[in-house]
């Protein structure tokens, strides 16, 4: 059986976690708004300051099988600080493929 490790995202996870987004937009049916590219999440999520912070969830396979893990789901998230209220923090998105969800 498969389990799954949450983990912090990586620059080499951009191209996943823009999947995600675009298949998140195409349930919302808002697709054409989608104007983030792989290079921006790059730019904007892996530098010196970050604008934004990831995590991922990513499906480990057993160890007798040779595959690779698989990204399937991303939780982006970033500080905001209120006038009122002080630090917070704001989940921007929280995605996981429809095919790795549980019911139970």
């Amino acid at each position: 059986m498969a389990s799954v490790r949450i983990r912090e995202a990586e620059e080499g996870d951009c191209g996943d976690i823009l999947r995600m987004i675009r298949e998140l937009a195409d349930y919302e049916n808002l697709l054409d708004q989608v104007k983030i590219s792989e290079e921006a999440l790059r730019a904007d999520g892996f530098g010196d300051n970050p604008f934004f912070h990831c995590v991922v969830a990513e499906i480990l396979p057993p160890h007798s099988e040779p595959q690779e893990p698989r990204v399937v789901g991303y939780g982006l998230y970033y500080f905001i600080y209120s006038t009122w209220k002080g630090r917070s923090v704001y989940l921007e998105d929280v995605y996981v493929m429809p095919e790795y969800r549980s019911g139970a």
